[in-house]
């Protein structure tokens, strides 16, 4: 079966400094219990799984891009996990054909893939401290480490990059940071944001309650004992 994927026409706020139109792939290798694109971890995920966004086939997004060149200037390409379809390499072609900058949204697996791909700017997700990746990755028993290629790939790019570590109680506290701080440079764009409860993988997960705000400022001050430049993203 054709892979189709989910769009979102228009964003200004998932690619920094660009107004972007974002594609969605379905599947992923990782199973994190907190993930709120719950439906795009099954590949077989239909029309609506995620809302409002557009279901389209590759055909039909090249389409769409063309339609769209002028009203946007870049494209993300996000998940899932997209760099498990080769498709995502077409669809960077596409963008790049219409003068579109493209941005990953990736979970480090692939390094060698994130690479060639070679987009404008990388979201990174650090999801926990190397050692306690089954946590987020079960059975993946290199997925840390494949993580921290990843990290070093993209610091040797001189591409633009971004950090993302989402605070789930269980997954980073303050122990799982400290060990996370030794693998991150001050240079490094960091973003911590909070883990927030609702329609997550595992549906235990939608009773937790996240982290106070006062939890996450002294998260964030441990960060920036590292990353002087680290910064709190808004969960709402």
């Amino acid at each position: 079966m054709p892979l189709k994927v989910a769009v979102r026409r228009t964003s200004l706020i998932d690619f920094p400094g660009k107004v972007a139109a974002v594609v969605f792939l379905p599947g992923c290798n990782f199973r994190c219990p907190y993930c709120q694109n719950a439906a795009l971890v099954d590949p077989s995920f239909a029309d609506g799984a995620l809302g409002e966004e557009e279901f389209l086939s590759l055909g039909e997004v090249e389409a769409f891009l063309e339609r769209r060149r002028r009203l946007i200037s870049g494209l993300v390409i996000s998940g899932g996990e997209p760099l498990l379809h080769e498709e995502s390499f077409g669809l960077a072609q596409a963008a790049r054909r219409r003068g579109l900058a493209v941005k990953l949204d990736t979970n480090g697996y692939f390094p060698e893939r994130m690479e060639s791909l070679d987009a404008d700017y990388v979201a990174l997700d650090f999801k926990t401290s190397p050692s306690a990746y089954d946590r987020v990755a079960p059975g993946l028993r290199d997925a840390g480490d494949r993580v921290l290629e990843s990290l070093a790939v993209l610091r040797a790019s001189g591409r633009e990059f971004e950090v993302r570590i989402t605070c789930a109680p269980g997954v980073v506290g303050l122990a799982e940071l400290e060990e996370m701080l030794i693998w991150l440079e001050d240079g490094d764009r960091v973003i911590l944001q909070n883990f927030r409860p609702g329609g997550c993988l595992d549906a235990a997960w939608d009773g937790l309650s996240p982290y106070t705000d006062a939890e996450m400022r002294g998260m964030l001050e441990l960060l920036r004992g590292r990353v002087g430049s680290a910064r709190l993203r808004s969960s709402t």
